[in-house]
C-alpha cells in the first residue's frame, strides 16, 4: 500500500503547523510507516529535522506540544519524483491532509486512478463543493449531515496517553483556563502535562470550534473534561469523544464552576496573574484537598479510569488513521 500525503498551506493562518493535518500525519506514519509519504514534507514534525535547523519549537503554534518533534526518519522518505509517479498511479491513496489553499498537483490528482481524501481542517463549517464529489471528503466542524461527508476529528498520539491515572493529585480543578493568557504559564510539554495529570477535572469549551485538541490532551492525561455546554455540540462534531459520558459527567460536577466561575472572575474581579493565584489560593481553601474530595467522591476515580481506557482503545492518532484508511478502501 502505498500513500501520499499533501499539504496545503493555508494562506490565511501565521502558522506552518495545523493540528489535524498533524495528527493523522502521526498516526499514518505510526500505523503504515514508509508507505507514507508526506509532502512537500512536514519537517516540523521530525525531530531529526528540528535538530538539524536548529529551530525553536515554541514558534509553533501549541508552542510545539504534543504532536511535534516525535517523528524520525524525514531523510529517509522518498519524495522524488512525486508529479510523475502521481500521473503513472503509483499511488492507492492520495490524501490532501488540509484543503484550504491552493492544492499542490490538484489537476494531475483528480486524473489519476488514485483514490482521493479531502480533509478540511477549518474551524468553521464551510464545506469546498467543488471537491464533493472527486474524492471522499472529511469536515472536522460537521454541523449538519451529508450524504457523502464523512465526519473526522482530532486525536492524540499514543506515546502521549499515561498508562494510570495518578492516585494523588494537586488539583480538584486544573488552574488553567482555556482563552486566558495569563494562565498559560507552561513553556515545557512535560510541565503542562503534570498540571492536566495532577487535576482531577479540567475545563474546556467550544472557542472557534468545537473539536480542540485540549479535549484530548486532558483525556490522556487521566483527567476529567469538564465539557461546557456540550449538549449544543452538533451531532456529526467530535463524533469520536464519548459525549453521552461527558454530559452525564458535568452534570454532576458542574456544581464545581459555582465555586469557581473563570470568566466572571478574570474578566471583573482579577484582571491579573498574582490575583489570579490569590483568588485561587481562597477558591481552594473552601473546599477539601483533591485527595479528601477523591474519598467523598470515589466515582470520580471511577471516570478518570474508565475514560481514560477509552481513549487508549478509541481516540489516539493511530486509530484516527487506521479508521480513514479503511473508510477508503470501503468506498
Amino acid at each position: 500500500m502505498k500513500i501520499l500525503y499533501l499539504k496545503t498551506t493555508d494562506p490565511s493562518l501565521k502558522h506552518i503547523n495545523d493540528f489535524l493535518h498533524d495528527t493523522l500525519l502521526v498516526g499514518l506514519r505510526n500505523r503504515f510507516g514508509d508507505s507514507v509519504i508526506d509532502y512537500p514534507g512536514a519537517w516540523y514534525m521530525y525531530k531529526d529535522e528540528c535538530e538539524k535547523k536548529r529551530v525553536e519549537q515554541k514558534s509553533f503554534w501549541g508552542k510545539g506540544f504534543t504532536l511535534y518533534n516525535i517523528l524520525r526518519g524525514y531523510d529517509k522518505i522518498d519524495r522524488e519524483n512525486i508529479q510523475s509517479k502521481i500521473k503513472n498511479n503509483y499511488f492507492d491513496y492520495i490524501i490532501y491532509g488540509s484543503i484550504r489553499g491552493k492544492n499542490l498537483f490538484y489537476e494531475d490528482v483528480l486524473k489519476s486512478k488514485s483514490k482521493k481524501a479531502f480533509i478540511d481542517t477549518s474551524d468553521d463549517p464551510n464545506i469546498d463543493n467543488e471537491k464533493l464529489d472527486k474524492g471522499l471528503y472529511f469536515k472536522r466542524e460537521l454541523y449538519q449531515k451529508y450524504k457523502n461527508i464523512f465526519p473526522i476529528n482530532f486525536a492524540i498520539p499514543a506515546e502521549k496517553i499515561i498508562k494510570n491515572t495518578k492516585n494523588e493529585t494537586k488539583f480538584i480543578l486544573s488552574p488553567l483556563i482555556p482563552g486566558k493568557i495569563d494562565t498559560y504559564q507552561y513553556d515545557e510539554e512535560t510541565k503542562y502535562f503534570e498540571m492536566y495529570q495532577n487535576s482531577l477535572f479540567s475545563l474546556t469549551y467550544r472557542k472557534t470550534g468545537w473539536d480542540c485538541l485540549r479535549h484530548y490532551e486532558i483525556l490522556a492525561s487521566g483527567s476529567i473534561p469538564l465539557f461546557l455546554d456540550l449538549e449544543k455540540c452538533p451531532e456529526d462534531t467530535c463524533t469520536t469523544l464519548p459525549k453521552n459520558d461527558l454530559r452525564k459527567i458535568y452534570k454532576e460536577f458542574s456544581w464545581l464552576l459555582s465555586f469557581y466561575n473563570p470568566f466572571k472572575v478574570l474578566k471583573k474581579r482579577y484582571r491579573n496573574l498574582n490575583s489570579y493565584k490569590n483568588y485561587l489560593v481562597r477558591f481552594f481553601s473552601n473546599l477539601p484537598s483533591s485527595d479528601e474530595f477523591l474519598k467523598k467522591y470515589p466515582i470520580v476515580q471511577e471516570h478518570r479510569n474508565n475514560l481514560l481506557e477509552f481513549t487508549k482503545k478509541n481516540l489516539t492518532s493511530e486509530m484516527l488513521a487506521e479508521n480513514l484508511v479503511n473508510t477508503l478502501k470501503k468506498y
